[in-house]
């Protein structure tokens, strides 16, 4: 036999001995990547959902009916120095998102010169057990708040910013913020300053704002 017909035969009898190895390492092969495949596990967090809280407000204007506006709660005519009046309405919240709240003029039409610096209010908040209406009958007698003190129309704060004793109003149904105004026309100090204010109006516009 040539010495290239056996180095062929040698060559043969290699591959029959690794052919069944190389079988049994592939079968086992598969089996392991079978049995891995088996096992699995997951595990999951569905229907996650955010909303947005609710902020609402309404008053009394002093009267038994809430509305989202009322008008003409505090005033009065054919005043002269040194007369006063006192009003109460109740705010009303019906949120579901907590909120501080404040009071503040939102609007004011004065007279030149001006009635306004003359209209002076102390005004005090307070949480009351029921409704609270104009003559002020169930207002808090303890626990109260005074958010303004012999502030006249004039200079009066204008923006939520700029409003005082802000009343932290927690979120849930009818939580109730009682508030007394009382208003005072203070003399200018003079006879004629006095007579220069007479015929005068000035109107103003409160707005109680939750954020």
């Amino acid at each position: 036999m040539s010495e290239q017909s056996k180095q062929s035969e040698r060559r043969r009898r290699v591959v029959r001995a690794i052919a069944p190895v190389a079988g049994l390492l592939a079968a086992g092969l598969l089996v392991w990547q079978g049995s891995y495949a088996a096992f699995s596990a997951t595990t999951t967090d569905t229907n996650n959902t955010w909303s947005s809280g609710l902020l609402t407000l309404v008053n009394n204007g002093g009267t038994a009916t809430y509305s989202a506006a009322t008008t003409a709660t505090f005033g009065g005519t054919n005043l002269k120095p040194g007369d006063t009046g006192t009003t109460c309405l109740t705010v009303k919240s019906s949120d579901t998102a907590a909120g501080t709240l404040a009071m503040y003029e939102s609007s004011l039409t004065d007279s030149t010169p001006s009635l306004g610096a003359q209209i002076q209010l102390t005004v005090t908040e307070g949480v009351p057990a029921a409704d609270v209406q104009a003559n002020c009958t169930g207002f808090p007698a303890a626990g109260t708040t005074v958010v303004a003190t012999n502030q006249p129309l004039s200079t009066f704060p204008a923006t939520f910013a700029a409003a005082t004793g802000k009343a932290a109003t927690l979120a849930g149904p009818a939580v109730l913020e009682a508030y007394k105004v009382v208003w005072t026309f203070v003399s200018t100090g003079t006879n004629p300053g006095d007579s220069l204010l007479m015929g005068k109006t000035v109107t103003a516009g409160f707005t109680w704002e939750l954020q």
